[in-house]
Parts: C-alpha cells; structure tokens; sequence
C-alpha cells in the first residue's frame, strides 16, 4: 500500500475503529513504531509525505519507514476486516469457508460437512451465489471421496443439478453486470448523453439488456441490475418520466428485500437519491420529502461512518434544493449555516460528486441572495480539494457559477480567463447549447464594445434560449441551475439575483 492510500485509510477509521485498533495494539508486545505513525497520520488527511518522514525518523530513528507502513497497512486491514464479521453476512459467510478448510486440513471431515451444509443454506437464503456453489461443489468433493457411500443416485443429481442452477444464475448476473458496466463505461468516457445520435450508441446495449431480461426467472441481484441499468440509462438520456418509474420500482424492490442489501447499502442510497432528481425534474414535488425522509433514516450506528457521513452529506444537499424550488432562501442560509462542519470536512474524498454537489448548492444559495464573495469562497473550497473529473455535469455546474460570480462582481480579467480554461478543460466541441450561449452573451456583455450584439442578434439569441429550455438534454445541467433564465436576463440587461427560476 502507498504512503497516500495509508493516509487515506487512516483518516477514514471511525472513532470506534481507531479504538479498537488501539486495543488490538495492546495486546502486542515489544517496540510498537506502528503506533507512533498511526499518531503522525491520525487526524493529517493532508500531510507532507516528506515532513512526515523526517517526523518519524525523529521520533523512531532506528525503524524502517517503508516496513513500518507495511505493517501498519496489515494491521489496520486486519482489524476493520474482524470488525465487519460480526456486522456483515458476506464477511461471516467467508469466515465460516475458512473455518471449513481448517477442518478439512485436520481431516476432521465429518465435522467440516456438517458446517459446509449448514453454510450452503445460509448463502442460499442471502442468495450469495458463488458461495453457494462452492459450498456445493465442495459436497460433491466429500462424497466423492469417501466413494459415495449411503448416498443413493437421486441425491446425488439434485445434488449436482443444484450446482448447475446456481452457476446458470451467476452466468445470467455476470451478462447483467457486463451490460450496466459497458453502460457506465460509455457513459463516463462520452459524459451524459446530449444529442440524438449519443443515444444510438446505446440502442446495442439496451436491446441486449431486454433480450437478457426476457422470460427468465429473476434473482434479486438480477431484478436489482435491471432496474439499475434502466434508471440510470433514462436517467443520462434525459428521459425522467421513465426513470421517475424504474427509480420506484427499484426503491420497492430494495425495500422490500433489506436482508439482501449490501452493508453498507450504497446502492439504496443511490436508488433514493435518483427518486428526488427525477420527481423534480417532473415537477412532482410533493413526494419528495418522504423520500427525503427515507435517506435521513440511513443515519444508522450498524453501517460505517464513513456511509453515514455521506447520507449526511446528501440529505443536506437535497434539504438545500427542496428550499431553493420553494423560494425559501431565507431558511436555506439559515439552514446552511446550521450545517455542522464535520459534514462538510470528513470523508471528501469517498464521492467526488456528492461533495462537490453540497458545496455548489452552498454556493448557489449564497449567490442568489447577493453574498457573492461567500458564494466564490465555496467554489474556491471544492475546486481546491477535489480534481473535477470534467465527464461530471455538476463539474461544469460548478465552473458555470464561478464564471456567473466573476461577471456579477465585474472582475472581467478573471473572467476572461475563465472562460478559456473551461472551454480547454471540457473542450470546444463537447459544449451544450447552453453554454456556448451563455459565453456569447457574457463576452457581449463584458465592455467589448466590439462585441456588442445587434437587437436583430439579440433576438435570434432569446429564440435559441427558449428552445434549450425545452431539449431534454439540455435539462440534464440545467437541473443544477437555470443558466439560460439567467442569460436571457442578462441579454435583456436585468438583474437576475433575487428573482426564483424556473428550476433553480
């Protein structure tokens, strides 16, 4: 493990997790020079590695840096791996495959088939499949060496037609999981899709999903990568109504099998988080608040603290808009300023865009009520701390809003400059509509005189923008912000701070 993934996994132990290393530690006698970097990292998420070493060796001068954070590394995995045994069925059905092949190695075999078949239930009942196989081929492997003995052949064709149908299910999840990854993959490499002819690249992965899909009986990972797979396909194509109803149907689906979810449950949170974009994104936005709701009961003291920290951090973003589509920008500031700090600073690094998506909405708030240097101050934060991969929208949301604040505080050097680093950053031709308008009138509007539109230019442009709030593509970014209200403002040289967009 490198130095900054030891960093890392340092500062992303709970307050529990440190305790009961520290516990761990005691028991250990002799020099313990692990400890004293555990002390150096613990609570420095962003050391100098070079300091950090010159610390160490003053405080360990005999000790082995790279050996040290060897061991170190070895024995924090080994402690969060006990820890989550008693607290995730995954983990205690792999501590149980090894007791089992403790026994088989002790030739203590009639104890090891006794477990093996008690284990295959249990993996069966969490459909934990290739578990389950394991465990079946492994009473295959006992009958088979003591000759088959009291065993009659019927027993011994369920038996191997048992192994057969759990393996067809892992064949049928793994075509699942290839088609959802080629989807993300396409998508992630291509950014959201934003034209017609985007979405044709994706009509080989989505016939193929529904041939998959058709006629065959559905485990629960199966059912749960379908509903994936079509609500976040709807989802990048901007077709929210569709997605509105697979997020449901996804949402029932995991609540009604708890016992199945991951721990901790990404995918729920996830799922939850999808329900919110689309019902806004319709215009539904009574349900929201019972979802809203639903995400803030994942704050629960049995998963990580680093999962809770991110539903935490997602509540308080979706608090965040749910106030900003009601035009309650009094109660968001209040409310942002109620945020405890540890939301925003602990675990930055786990979902780049969840961080940055809490940062921008502080920052969104902070500029429609006029606290502009405020609003840059939050920008600053997230673009300082994180690397924005540039196929996220929210990363375009975000350095649309830095552009917005330059040209509202009249810092037009900035602003020039912005403006060529974004477009090399995204890249010319990948810009939306939107944004090649909202630069057009900026750069018109920014004191070139030489740029200045014509009233006939001015009115070919609001046609543009009336258009674009009507392309479902479009829509994908400004779901973040109203970029084109604020543009058609500006073109017809309004002030556009106080007023309440459509969306945001």
């Amino acid at each position: 493990m490198t130095i900054n993934s030891l960093i890392k996994l340092v500062n992303s132990l709970s307050s529990s997790e440190k305790r009961s290393f520290r516990l761990q530690s005691q028991i250990q006698t002799g020099n313990k020079e692990y400890l004293v970097l555990f002390d150096l990292l613990d609570g420095n998420s962003n050391p100098n590695v070079r300091e950090l070493k010159d610390a160490f060796k003053k405080r360990s001068a005999t000790a082995s840096w790279e050996n040290t954070c060897n061991y170190l590394s070895r024995l924090l995995l080994d402690s969060l791996v006990s820890a989550k045994k008693d607290k995730d069925v995954f983990f205690d059905l792999l501590h149980e495959i090894m007791e089992v092949k403790i026994l088989s190695e002790r030739s203590l075999d009639e104890e090891a088939f006794k477990q093996i078949k008690k284990l295959r239930q249990k993996a069966s009942q969490y459909q934990q499949h290739w578990i389950e196989y394991f465990c079946c081929r492994t009473e295959l492997n006992f009958h088979s060496g003591n000759n088959f003995s009291e065993m009659d052949d019927d027993i011994l064709v369920r038996l191997q037609m048992k192994g057969k149908d759990v393996l067809k299910n892992l064949n049928q999840i793994h075509d699942h999981y290839s088609l959802y990854e080629l989807l993300k993959y396409r998508l992630n490499r291509a950014g959201k899709i934003v034209s017609e002819e985007g979405m044709k690249k994706l009509n080989d992965l989505v016939l193929s999903e529904m041939v998959l899909v058709a006629g065959k009986a559905k485990s629960f990972s199966s059912q749960k990568l379908h509903l994936l797979f079509q609500s976040f396909f709807f989802t990048d194509i901007g077709d929210y109504h569709s997605a509105s109803k697979s997020f449901h149907k996804l949402n029932e689906l995991l609540a009604q099998n708890e016992g199945f979810l991951d721990n901790p449950p990404l995918d729920y949170l996830s799922a939850l988080t999808g329900i919110i974009d689309s019902l806004r994104m319709v215009d539904n936005h009574s349900e929201v608040s019972h979802y809203l709701d639903k995400i803030k009961t994942l704050d629960q003291n049995c998963y990580p603290e680093f999962f809770r920290y991110l539903v935490r951090k997602t509540f308080c973003t979706q608090h965040i808009v749910t106030l900003l589509h009601s035009s309650q920008l009094d109660r968001a500031i209040q409310f942002i300023n109620s945020i405890p700090p540890d939301v925003f600073d602990n675990y930055s690094m786990v979902d780049d865009e969840k961080q940055s998506e809490l940062y921008f909405y502080c920052a969104l708030v902070n500029f429609k009520t006029g606290r502009l240097k405020k609003a840059h101050l939050f920008i600053r934060e997230i673009t300082n701390r994180l690397k924005l991969p540039s196929q996220l929208l929210i990363s375009k949301a975000i350095r649309l809003l830095n552009i917005i604040i330059f040209y509202e505080k009249g810092e037009l050097l900035h602003l020039e400059y912005e403006i060529r680093s974004y477009k090399r950053f995204f890249a010319q031709a990948r810009l939306l509509k939107i944004e090649k308008l909202l630069f057009k009138v900026i750069t018109s509007s920014a004191g070139n005189k030489r740029l200045r539109l014509t009233s006939s230019e001015r009115r070919k442009l609001a046609e543009e923008l009336e258009v674009v709030k009507k392309d479902r593509y479009e829509l994908q970014l400004l779901k973040y912000f109203d970029f084109s209200l604020w543009t058609k403002a500006l073109l017809e040289e309004k002030q556009v701070r106080n007023e309440t967009p459509g969306r945001i």
